[in-house]
């Protein structure tokens, strides 16, 4: 397998006034196409800031990374602003999606960059996205018209309407009751069986049991890179949940 992102001794220090903050401490991981892997650790262990470097949202003080052959270091402001749209797919735990603007209006927002694309295809590659993750019969929906999950739902078809490299999820979950983070992972372990990357922070263990693989922070290095023994297969924990609430509802 090749790999998709290759860091190696990643540091980054913040200057609080004239105190220095250590938050990563020579990080180095290869991350391969076809990887699904959760991101772990306590508050403050720098999982965030390396997510952040991932993303091209934030630089290493020093060190290297390498993203689908692109030494990101290199790059300007701009040029990481067009490497993030053209390369990669964000998911974050409130959605960041707007609110006056349809589901389909919403998932388009990449694409409005890409000057390639016009208006008919763009809105063709949106409905299509949306469609991969059950929406497409609420294409014209608000968002306060939705559910949570379907809130998060149209933040994945956004994410994957660009075909990013690698899908970066931070806390999907993380504003969500189980039976829809369930089916947020079955979403994701779907894509993942179609070939899609994702690396996503988490701070529930059962969360990433879905993944195949946990890598765990503990102040500012990686302390582990397991595969995961008892991979959770999501359609089937969903199966359970919803049989779990009809017992108890029947009793």
């Amino acid at each position: 397998m090749s790999s998709l992102i290759a860091v190696k001794d990643l540091v980054k220090i913040y200057y609080m006034g004239d105190v220095e903050v250590h938050a990563l401490r020579g990080v180095s991981l290869n991350i391969n196409k076809g990887a699904y892997l959760a991101i772990m650790g306590a508050s403050g262990s720098g999982k965030s800031t390396f997510m952040n470097i991932l993303g091209c949202l934030d630089l290493a003080t020093s060190g290297e990374y390498m993203l689908d052959g692109v030494n990101v270091n290199t790059y300007n402001k701009n040029e990481l602003a067009a490497l993030r749209n053209k390369k990669i797919g964000f998911i974050f735990q409130s959605f960041n999606i707007l609110p006056r603007t349809s589901a389909i209006e919403n998932v388009e927002l990449p694409l409005l960059y890409n000057a390639v694309i016009n208006a008919k295809e763009r809105r063709e590659k949106a409905f299509n996205a949306l469609k991969s993750v059950g929406l497409e019969n609420r294409i014209y929906s608000l968002p306060n018209q939705l559910s949570g999950g379907q809130q998060q739902r149209v933040a994945i078809a956004r994410a994957l309407v660009n075909d990013p490299v690698v899908i970066m999820a931070d806390e999907p979950t993380g504003n969500l009751d189980s039976k829809t983070s369930y089916e947020i992972m079955e979403i994701f372990q779907h894509l993942n069986c179609q070939g899609s990357t994702i690396v996503m922070v988490t701070h529930e263990p059962d969360i990433a049991q879905f993944a195949q693989s946990n890598v765990i922070f503990r102040d500012g290095k990686i302390i582990a890179d397991q595969l995961v023994e008892h991979k959770k297969n999501a359609t089937e924990e969903l199966k359970k949940l919803i049989e779990n609430t009809q017992e108890i509802v029947s009793q």
